[in-house]
């Protein structure tokens, strides 16, 4: 009856702890999923040469993929690495040199001897072992496998070094001028380098080929068995392909990252007859992806003339944060996270726009939410009345509006690992202000609340399941030491 007692003891507390568990991460996993939508782009012109949002990211070009026109720019040609978006050109050269792409290779020595802890295949291919041409590509493109980019140049050019000098001719002749390969794969060397600019225009001449549309579109590929190894299941790396981070009419594209380069991502996308690439360099984990969204909606915006400039009025002020906000690059809650401002933070303000506020901070422009802003001479600040348009309006604004714009509502906490701010588009009364950051931190201290719950339960199923065996050995010694009775 005892042993009944407790194993029904056990499946209520481990039932009990499951469910505290889950309640915590599934408002965390919510609040991820949240963060994943967005609105229209803002529109932000810069200086000279440079049009576009301000971006995390130190340089950028958007083309158009038919024409080559330059649609948005910043630094694009400023010189850059390239990481891993190298292997484009890799997998485009050995496409037009290589007539047979079920030819089989067979991986050298120099090939696979290259640094451990860079990108490779899983497991990584070994010397001696065989795998067709078509193969090695995916792994390429998909896995981004270093190895596979050694060996596709060994065997198209005979040794590495021949085959960068191809790739520096087939670039100088797409008009990427001001780039220069020293190997197949993207491992950092100063002498390789390119710009956003160039890295599009090869981006532009791969995608006229329909067999690297394929591979470099491919968001799962498996890799038949080899003589020295079983299949290999890879998952693209980029995320805007999987859907991992969704973006309308994704159809091909390559991540690159290494300490030098930052992060590096080309996409070429497609919706509204219009057929586009973005590059963005010098990147970090946290925007890259953000980054390519926003100035994908912002050329579509603009073909469809959905974009206007913005205005500052100019003002002259401090200003405190009434609440945990976001400094963002550009006025829109599509807009790059520059940094996070805790509640109290005083900085100064020069210019007001539809609900946003541009800050000066660290040196630089930034933007917040004005309804999270306390002026230190409000009557200072002008009326936003004056404006009738919206940002980025993706239909014909309203005739009247007491507090127009986007603003954001800000979180108590930020996580590191997170895809995305909590983020929404609304206009915000002070009453709706204080609900939206009241229900903010009730879903903190439930997911807290539930994890320590769950914890707290294991704990104690860990110590009844400990306390219940040690009470059985207890009782099988007393047996043991008990005398045989008498006849």
């Amino acid at each position: 009856m005892k042993k009944n007692v407790s194993f029904k003891l056990y499946k209520v507390i481990g039932l009990i702890a499951v469910f505290a568990l889950l309640f915590g991460n599934v408002f965390s996993l919510s609040s991820r999923a949240e963060g994943l939508e967005y609105e229209t782009a803002s529109a932000v012109p810069d200086q000279e040469d440079n049009y576009g949002p301000d971006t995390k990211g130190e340089t950028y070009c958007v083309i158009n993929g038919e024409t080559g026109e330059v649609l948005l720019a910043k630094n694009k040609d400023r010189i850059m690495y390239p990481a891993s978006c190298t292997k484009i050109m890799t997998c485009l050269l050995t496409i037009e040199n290589v007539p047979d792409l079920s030819a089989t290779m067979t991986f050298t020595r120099s090939a696979v001897d290259i640094d451990p802890s860079s990108s490779t295949l899983d497991p990584k291919a070994c010397e001696g072992e065989t795998m067709t041409v078509l193969s090695a590509l995916y792994g390429l493109m998909v896995k981004s496998a270093n190895e596979c980019g050694a060996m596709l140049g060994e065997y198209v050019a005979g040794s590495e070094a021949a085959f960068a000098e191809m790739m520096n001719e087939r670039a100088r002749k797409i008009g990427a001028v001001n780039t220069h390969f020293m190997n197949a794969y993207g491992i950092h060397n100063d002498q390789h380098y390119t710009t956003a600019y160039d890295l599009a225009l090869i981006m532009q001449e791969a995608m006229k080929n329909e067999t690297f549309r394929k591979i470099a579109g491919t968001a799962q590929y498996t890799i038949p068995a080899t003589n020295m190894n079983g299949p290999r299941a890879m998952r693209n790396s980029h995320e805007m392909i999987t859907g991992a981070f969704p973006e309308e009419g994704v159809l091909a594209g390559k991540t690159g990252s290494t300490p030098q380069a930052g992060r590096v991502l080309v996409t070429a996308a497609e919706r509204e007859d219009m057929y586009a690439i973005a590059v963005v360099m010098g990147d970090d984990k946290e925007n890259y992806y953000k980054d390519t969204h926003v100035l994908f909606a912002f050329a579509y915006d603009l073909r469809a003339d959905r974009v206007r400039p913005v205005e500052w009025l100019p003002v002259n002020d401090n200003v405190t944060t009434t609440a945990n906000v976001h400094i963002r690059y550009s006025p829109s809650t599509e807009g790059g996270i520059y940094t996070t401002l805790n509640a109290g933070t005083t900085v100064h303000r020069n210019g007001v726009y539809e609900g946003w506020s541009r800050v000066i901070y660290g040196g630089r422009y930034g933007y917040i939410a004005t309804a999270y802003l306390q002026s230190d001479h409000p009557e200072l600040v002008p009326s936003t009345e004056e404006y009738t348009g919206t940002e980025a309006p993706t239909d014909p604004p309203p005739e009247t509006e007491s507090e127009p714009g986007i603003t954001e509502i800000p979180e108590e906490s930020v996580s590191e690992d997170a895809e995305s701010p909590e983020e929404t588009t609304a206009t915000v009364s002070p009453g709706k202000k204080d609900e939206d950051v009241g229900k903010s931190t009730w879903k903190i201290v439930l997911i807290i609340l539930g994890s320590l719950i769950g914890a707290m339960l294991i704990a104690i199923l860990i110590l009844v399941i400990l306390n219940n065996r040690r009470e059985r050995m207890r009782r099988r010694r007393k047996r043991r030491r008990r005398p045989p009775e008498r006849e």
